[in-house]
């Protein structure tokens, strides 16, 4: 059986791994000065727009918390479904980064109804 809960159960397509062994030759400076970094910022760029800021993240618990911080104060709160991603397998980095209290609604199926937060 194949799990799909996370990008850490399986290991990469062939062509990231190509791509990986590819860019592993040479010398490059790092921390966004490379130009594997500005190709792929230029990229994303011409698709968003020129104003469009990219932050590069290690993983998604990484990703979520940039994302709600953007979103968020530090007097907000979060609300989310019991059984959410960020409620459950964050481990509390959400709160920790943002500040913000997560509010667990209950949701047998992990949906959040618009009476629920009325």
């Amino acid at each position: 059986m194949h799990s799909f809960a996370s990008d850490n159960n399986s290991g990469v397509h062939p062509k990231i791994m190509e791509a990986i062994l590819k860019a592993n030759e040479g010398h490059v400076v790092a921390y966004g000065d490379d130009p594997y970094t500005k190709s792929a910022i230029k990229k994303i760029q011409d698709v968003f727009g020129k104003d469009t800021e990219v932050f590069f993240v290690y993983n998604g618990t990484g990703a979520n918390v940039v994302s709600l911080q953007a979103l968020t104060s530090s007097f907000n709160g979060i609300i989310c479904a019991e059984t959410a991603h960020i409620n459950e397998d964050e481990c509390g980095a959400p709160e920790k980064h943002t500040g913000c209290k997560l509010l667990a609604v209950p949701s047998p199926d992990g949906k959040i109804r618009v009476e629920q937060i009325k």
